[in-house]
């Protein structure tokens, strides 16, 4: 949904400017977004993820590794010639994508401009930068004694040097005459990469590849700014009215239940006032009995709304959770559950509006902890996450990406 979302609302627009869009799909449960919006969805080959994951338990294995698991010589040759096919076909004059890393051997085949969509904490201006911190999923024994320092020189160099795909992309590269790729950062960008990410939040400067006009913003499904009485429950406007400290719980879809519970077990051993969002949770009966002071609720129309209304959130850092409790003004306690999540938590943590705690080595009496610390200098929170806020653009993502678009064309 992160990755369909933005795409579908960039569409949308740039079919109101009078632009034609079709998209492409290699499978997925989102391409009826892509019709909603009269969009015709022609099936390329699939890229069997399901089959892939099957074989495997993708719990103890990293997201980022998931992602990129299904690309072998074989499969990566499957989809290139299935795409260079449908492009063919249909004589665009364009790719746009989000992740779709063999765009980048079908596009150049076909001479056609590859533009990419993707997160600002994945690209080269923030690992040099000396953003990147070690991730999570990947401590043991032995980093865990390792001072940060050190850490965060491996991790910079690793991921400005990372050969992960490269060899087979460029096997498969080689037959359609293609310049080899030297790093995985080659295959996962485009002639053009757009930045979904604020500038401003993310701490960079631009650069020759990654010009100003590049960085889009944050594109959310809804509008941060039409702030209606509608988008907030009564329900959770009466269980705010109890006494006491409010927080607010999202940590999306893309966590497993099991954190999600711990975390909850932990709330419900506190006086706090506690909206949680339970999604992620498919057996219901799973869920421990809560206390008046909990409240459970399947989804909220508006994250936003929520998080300006409670003191402080906990989550666990997706680009649109991250961006609507940066946009709300409040602090954050962040438990990112993979490397993207981390760097989007990280930077709330530069800014001096949040915590990051570790999913991987969760403790209850850390995360108590750590409320209580946010809570016992709460002014000091306060005031840096509203800076944060005020700094952040107020133009809408989809349209500075549409805009950006149609300059590319026009260059071709």
């Amino acid at each position: 949904m992160g990755e369909t979302l933005p795409q579908v609302k960039i569409a949308r627009k740039y079919i109101e400017k009078g632009g034609e869009v079709v998209f492409f799909s290699h499978g997925g449960k989102f391409e009826h977004l892509a019709k909603e919006i009269g969009c015709e969805v022609i099936k390329l080959k699939d890229l069997a993820w399901r089959d892939a994951m099957a074989r495997v338990d993708i719990l103890k294995i990293p997201v980022e590794k998931r992602h990129f698991m299904v690309y072998n010589k074989k499969t990566i040759g499957l989809l290139v010639e299935s795409e260079i096919e449908a492009f063919k076909k249909t004589g665009v004059d364009l790719v746009f994508s989000s992740f779709n890393p063999t765009s980048s051997i079908s596009a150049r085949v076909l001479n056609i401009p590859l533009v990419v969509l993707i997160s600002g904490t994945f690209i080269s201006p923030y690992f040099q930068q000396g953003f990147a911190t070690f991730p999570d999923n990947y401590e043991n024994i032995v980093t865990k004694i390792m001072p940060t320092s050190i850490k965060k020189w491996i991790v910079r160099w690793f991921l400005l040097n990372n050969k992960m795909l490269v060899r087979d992309f460029n096997k498969v590269g080689k037959k359609y005459g293609i310049k080899p790729f030297r790093n995985i950062n080659d295959i996962l960008l485009g002639d053009h990469t757009l930045v979904c990410d604020d500038i401003n939040f993310i701490g960079l400067k631009p650069t020759k590849e990654f010009p100003l006009e590049n960085y889009t913003g944050p594109i959310f499904q809804l509008d941060l700014y039409q702030e209606q009485e509608k988008e907030i429950e009564d329900k959770i406007r009466k269980h705010l009215k109890r006494p006491g400290k409010s927080l607010f719980m999202s940590m999306g879809s893309s966590v497993g239940g099991k954190i999600f519970l711990k975390i909850l077990k932990t709330l419900n051993q506190t006086d706090y006032n506690v909206i949680a969002i339970c999604a992620n949770i498919r057996e219901t009966e799973k869920l421990p009995k809560m206390n008046e002071k909990i409240l459970l609720l399947q989804y909220v129309r508006s994250a936003f709304m929520v998080n300006k209304l409670v003191d402080l959130a906990i989550i666990h850092g997706g680009r649109g959770t991250v961006y609507s409790a940066a946009y709300s003004g409040k602090p954050v306690i962040g438990i990112p559950m993979y490397v993207e999540q981390q760097y989007n938590i990280d930077t709330l943590v530069r800014n001096g509006c949040a915590i990051r705690l570790s999913w991987r080595y969760f403790k209850p009496r850390e995360l108590v902890r750590s409320i209580n610390k946010i809570f016992d200098n709460y002014d000091t929170y306060l005031k840096n996450s509203k800076k944060l806020s005020e700094k952040l653009q107020k133009e809408d993502g989809a349209e500075k990406a549409v805009k950006r678009l149609m300059e590319i064309i026009q260059m071709k």
